[in-house]
C-alpha cells in the first residue's frame, strides 16, 4: 500500500503595518506555495488568506486552522515564512504543541518542521527572533518619535489644513495645505460668529463646500461631533 498523500493548508497573511513591508502579497505567496506543493506532492485542503498582524494572539482565521488541525483535518500547513505563522509566544507555542500532540508538520518553501525531522528546537529560535524583530520595531518607532517631538516637530499625522513636507535637511516639517487651509479658516471664522456648532460647521464643511481629506473623504464625526468642546474644535483647526 503506497502512503497516502500529505495533506495541508496553505496558510498565507500579509499586514498593512510595517512589519510586513517586504514580504510578499497574499497573491504572490499563494503562487510560490502551490508550486511547491505541486513540486513535492502535497494535497491541499484549504488556502486560507488572512490580512492581519500577528504580533498579538486574536487571528480568527489562524485560530480556525488551528482547530482544524487539532482535529485532524489536515497533517501541516505550508506557509511562506515561520513569522507568517506567529510573531508572538502564544500563537508560537500553540504551532508547537501541535506539532508535539498531534504531529502536525509545518513546511515552508526552503524547510519542514516537525517531530520526525527533528528540528523543533530551530522554531523556538525563528519565533523568538520573529517577536524580537516586533520588539525592536517598536522601539525604533518610538524612539523616532521622541526625537521628532524634542526637535520641536509634531510627532503624528497632521491636522486637516496642513500636510508634511520635507525640507532641505530632509525632515519632514508641517506645512500649510494650500487647498485645504483657506477652508480650515473658515472652519474658525464660522466658529467665531457664535452661531454654529461644531457639528453644524462640519455638515456645512462637506455639503456646501464640499470639504476632502488628502485620501478624498469628508470631515469626519470624530473632529467635529456634538460631543466636542468648541475649545476642542479650535484646537483641532488650528
Amino acid at each position: 500500500m503506497q502512503p497516502a498523500t500529505p495533506r495541508y493548508f496553505i496558510y498565507c497573511r500579509k499586514s498593512t503595518e510595517a512589519e510586513d513591508r517586504q514580504i510578499l502579497s497574499i497573491n504572490s505567496q499563494i503562487t510560490e506555495l502551490e508550486r511547491h506543493a505541486a513540486r513535492k506532492g502535497l494535497q491541499i485542503i484549504g488556502v486560507l488568506t488572512e490580512a492581519k498582524s500577528a504580533k498579538a494572539p486574536g487571528r480568527p482565521v489562524f485560530n480556525s486552522m488551528m482547530e482544524r488541525l487539532y482535529r485532524g483535518e489536515a497533517d501541516g500547513v505550508l506557509c511562506w515564512k515561520l513569522d507568517r505563522l506567529a510573531r508572538n509566544p502564544v500563537d508560537g507555542g500553540s504551532i508547537i504543541w501541535a506539532m508535539k500532540q498531534h504531529e502536525v508538520k509545518i513546511t515552508t518553501p526552503f524547510q519542514t518542521y516537525g517531530q520526525s525531522e527533528d528540528n523543533v528546537v530551530w522554531m523556538y529560535l525563528e519565533f523568538g527572533m520573529a517577536q524580537k524583530y516586533v520588539d525592536d520595531l517598536s522601539k525604533t518607532v518610538k524612539r523616532g518619535l521622541r526625537a521628532k517631538a524634542e526637535s520641536g516637530w509634531f510627532p503624528g499625522p497632521t491636522s486637516p489644513g496642513y500636510r508634511n513636507q520635507e525640507n532641505e535637511e530632509g525632515w519632514n516639517v508641517i506645512r500649510k495645505d494650500p487647498k485645504r487651509f483657506p477652508l480650515v479658516r473658515r472652519f474658525w471664522d464660522l466658529l467665531l460668529t457664535g452661531k454654529h456648532t461644531p457639528a453644524e460647521i462640519r455638515q456645512i464643511a462637506n455639503t456646501a463646500w464640499g470639504y476632502k481629506t488628502k485620501h478624498g473623504n469628508p470631515l469626519g464625526r470624530n473632529w467635529a461631533s456634538p460631543a466636542k468642546t468648541d475649545t476642542e474644535f479650535m484646537l483641532f483647526i488650528t
